[in-house]
């Protein structure tokens, strides 16, 4: 009896595992390439804004901007796979103190459209912060997909 019972139980647990694989399949994956804020004092170029790069040019010609003051890229894998992959990039305005950060996530998925929160953070009226021209980034690699990206900031 107690064969069986662990026989039922290792064949549930396979099949309750397998459909968690394909349903994560499904969904579209986020993984986050660079956080952090640029240190050119505005000088690379960047609007403030969210960009979609879906191509290898797109991608060598932001990389060139965002590298033009300081190597930022050299702090992250910039190999990206165009044909499985796209990259957004959230970008805040120009700062002139410490304590600004940018961050995408993604927030829901609907038949024909990937939406992603920005959430723009600043210092509390009570922190420290240090006086230096700053410019919060957000990059992330995301599956390619057809779906219409849209932008909610909060």
């Amino acid at each position: 009896m107690k064969l069986v019972v662990t026989l039922f139980f290792s064949l549930f647990l396979m099949a309750c595992s397998n459909k968690s694989v394909s349903q994560s399949h499904q969904e579209s994956t986020v993984v986050n390439v660079y956080q952090g804020v640029l240190n050119g004092a505005g000088e690379e170029g960047l609007e403030e804004g969210n960009l979609i790069i879906e191509s290898n040019e797109a991608w060598q010609t932001f990389l060139e901007k965002l590298n033009s003051v300081n190597n930022v890229s050299g702090q992250f894998n910039s190999t990206i796979d165009f044909s499985k992959n796209n990259v957004i990039v959230a970008v805040d305005r120009v700062r002139n103190t410490s304590g600004f950060s940018i961050k995408l996530e993604k927030a829901q998925e609907e038949n024909d459209q990937l939406m992603f929160s920005v959430l723009k953070k600043g210092p509390s009226s009570n922190d420290m912060v240090a006086t230096v021209i700053t410019q919060p980034i957000d990059i992330i690699v995301i599956n390619k997909t057809n779906k219409k990206i849209v932008f909610v900031t909060k």
